[in-house]
């Protein structure tokens, strides 16, 4: 099956209806190439608690895109990217207090991500370190994101000079890194206007 075949069927499944039992969750676990391998699947009874948001109702999968607000879930483990304490780093617990919401933006091309509450943009410090400390969206806050058809998610590319490094986690778990090489894939969950109080609630 060739990528844009793999595109186009990850496009329609993101396009149903989550209905039933199948969560968010599931439907990403469904969007899985054979080339990627299956992330694990989930209950529909899992809770906000865990990081990952649980049905239609308060989120949902969908391609990142500006104007929108997203939680965004590490494919592999659920974990979301959030600020904490002006800390970025990946929270196992889910945070309903806004601090994992990003609001997607453009600039000449570039998307930027800045937090709900703090106004500030995920970018790099130049030291290899992912950090959200400042409210301009420039050179070192430029986003490219990219599907990765083989595992699934997409992968989140910055500028590092000429080049695009991907955003990676840390030797810790928790802190997000640059790098040259592979990287880990990512999950975006759409916030509808309605549902920030469903997930608070």
């Amino acid at each position: 099956m060739s990528e844009s075949t793999k595109l186009v069927e990850y496009q329609q499944i993101l396009n149903e209806k989550i209905g039933g039992t199948d969560n968010a969750s599931d439907i990403f676990d469904r969007a899985s190439t054979d080339g990627g391998g299956r992330t694990p699947s989930r209950s529909s009874e899992t809770s906000l608690n865990d990081g990952r948001p649980r049905t239609a109702d308060s989120a949902e999968p969908a391609f990142p895109w500006p104007g929108e607000t997203f939680i965004i879930r590490l494919r592999d483990t659920g974990q979301t990217v959030t600020l904490v304490d002006g800390r970025l780093e990946l929270c196992d617990e889910f945070r309903p207090e806004g601090g994992c919401h990003w609001r997607c933006e453009e600039k000449d091309g570039w998307f930027g991500f800045r937090n709900c509450v703090s106004g500030t943009y995920i970018g790099h410090d130049g030291k290899k370190k992912f950090i959200a400390k400042v409210s301009h969206h420039r050179e070192h806050e430029y986003f490219c994101v990219r599907f990765n058809p083989k595992r699934g998610g997409f992968e989140l590319l910055t500028r590092h000079g000429p080049e695009l490094w991907r955003m990676n986690v840390g030797q810790d778990g928790k802190t997000l890194v640059e790098t040259k090489g592979d990287s880990v894939t990512w999950d975006f969950f759409k916030l509808s206007h309605g549902s920030l109080g469903k997930l608070i609630s």
